[in-house]
This record gives structure tokens, sequence and C-alpha cells, in this order.
């Protein structure tokens, strides 16, 4: 496993993206390096999803981004809008400019996601799985999946951290969605079963995942521990080989260290 230079962090709203993404990005950055990372609904967002577009139109008007980026202001009628190369375009960007990329959701939760929710059958999520996969191959991405023990609690205490309008935005598109309507769910209650369906189909591909990978459940009980280790797989030992269990303990200590000061 060399260093990633293509980092993709997922896991189910309220699981800890957003802040993982920020801090590893800092990290990286306090190191010296050229490291970008790529929120959700960024106006200059290099992969362009309908989920995010969604959220966008969900959020009300918006100025327009760089033509060619998420925010540049098209429809997304095009059926290019939403095209599986962009995933490699990405990964040749990362490898050209060397220049390490990290984006928050782009994958799993706003690329495959979606067609669970629609109602599409196994092998079409799977199909879409495989086809970005493949796309983003050269880049050898890093995939930091992001889950919580408990999925009830966890939607829980988002909601009530996010509180309004996201949390009645969150219920309605879950409700009004293929998946929730088949299953006459409604509130808050659609909203935890939905991901309560969706964590096993989720845990089936990442184990599937074929490039580095990390799983880290509960972030939120321990964020300096958690950053330390993905910080630790980000940018593993150059020496060759599996690091032995105390090498690795130690360099997580010394990150820890690190992300105090």
């Amino acid at each position: 496993m060399g260093a990633a230079q293509l980092i993709l962090v997922e896991g189910m709203i309220g699981s800890g993206k957003t802040t993982t993404a920020m801090r590893v990005g800092d990290w990286l950055a306090r190191q010296g390096e050229n490291a970008r990372v790529f929120c959700e609904g960024a106006a200059d967002h290099p992969i362009r999803t309908r989920a995010e577009d969604r959220l966008r139109a969900a959020a009300g008007p918006q100025p327009p981004g760089r033509p060619g980026t998420a925010a540049d202001g098209r429809t997304g009628s095009s059926p290019r809008a939403y095209a599986d190369d962009q995933w490699r375009r990405l990964a040749e960007r990362c490898l050209r400019d060397r220049q390490t990329i990290i984006l928050e959701g782009s994958f799993l939760q706003n690329s495959v996601m979606p067609a669970f929710i629609d109602g599409a059958p196994a092998r079409t999520v799977d199909e879409i799985f495989t086809a970005i996969v493949r796309q983003a191959a050269p880049a050898d991405p890093l995939l930091v999946y992001l889950r919580p023990a408990d999925i009830g609690a966890a939607i829980d205490r988002v909601h009530r951290i996010r509180g309004e309008p996201w949390s009645s935005r969150n219920v309605a598109f879950v409700e009004n969605s293929p998946w929730a309507r088949r299953r006459n769910l409604r509130g808050q209650d659609a909203v935890v079963r939905l991901y309560q369906a969706w964590e096993p189909v989720a845990a089936r591909l990442y184990s599937r995942y074929p490039f580095p990978k990390i799983m880290v459940t509960d972030p939120q009980r321990d964020w300096l521990a958690t950053l330390a280790r993905i910080c630790a797989a980000v940018r593993p030992s150059q020496r060759g080989g599996k690091p032995s269990a105390d090498g690795l303990t130690s360099k997580v200590e010394t990150i820890e260290r690190y992300l105090e000061s």
C-alpha cells in the first residue's frame, strides 16, 4: 500500500465524514503536501452526482461554479453530466498534478446508494459500484468507511444536532423515495429503516472493494485515535511489506501527538 492520492470518505449521514475529511486534509497540508478537500455540495466539486444536485436544488439558488464543475448551473439533463469517466479524469488529475484529493460522500453515499433508494435491483447497485471502481483505479483510491454501532441513535443524534430545516428536508426526501413508499414508511423511522437496510449492502460492497480501505465504528467516541488511525492509513510506511503491529502503534501515537498540537 503506497501513499494515497485519492481518498474517499464514506458513511451514512452524521457518521463524521465532514470532520474526518477536513481534519485529514489539514493534517496533510501541515506536512507540506498539496491536498484538497471537496465536501458535499462544493461549488467546484470534480464529481457531479444527481444526489448532490438534488441537495443544491433543495437549498435554493446558488451562484454558478466554473464550467464543467458540479455547480456550473447546468440542469443535469445531459446524459454526460453524470458520466462514469469523470472518476477516471479525477484519478488522472491526482496523478498528473501530484495532488491528494479527499472526497466526502461522493462514492457510496451519493453515487451508489441513490440507486438503492430508487428501488434498483442489487445487480444495478453492484454495476454502479464496479463502474466507478474501474474508472478510479489508476489512483488506487483509499476508502475510509465510517459506521455507527447503533443506527437509530446515530440518526436521532444528527437530526437533533442539525435541527431545522435540515431535519424536515431529510425526512421528506426519504419519505418520498420509492424505497420508503413501497414500505409505507413515514417520519424519522423511515430514515432509520432505510439506513438499517442499506448498511449490510454497504458492508458487502466494502468487502469487495479491491483497493486499500479502513473501516471505523463510532469515530465520535475518540476522534483523536480515529484520526490518527486514518492518517496512518493515508500515509503508511514506505519501506515495503506490511508494517508490524508495534510499528503501526508507534506511528499512530506519533500522529496523535501531532494532532493534539
